[in-house]
């Protein structure tokens, strides 16, 4: 039997009093995430992990603003 990879997908929003957790899990992440792999490398269907950073105005009917990018294979690319 082959053994499937474990992918975990995840989209939270802190509100500003919970700063920390946001900040904890994403430290966690980011030391974490470069164990990660990208699925069929160098083909048309590759698929990329990423953790992407943001303060989300949407409930104040805002746009987001992306403060941190982590690609796998690639590392931190913005900003």
């Amino acid at each position: 039997m082959v053994e499937k990879d474990y992918r975990i997908r995840v989209d939270l929003t802190f509100p500003p009093e919970v700063k920390q957790y946001a900040d904890q899990l994403r430290d966690i992440l980011v030391k974490l995430y470069t164990n990660a792999v990208v699925i069929n490398k160098g083909s048309v269907n590759e698929e990329g992990g990423f953790i992407d950073i943001e303060r989300c105005g949407h409930r104040l009917g805002l746009p987001c603003d992306k403060l941190l990018r982590f690609e796998v294979g690639k590392g931190k690319v913005y900003p």
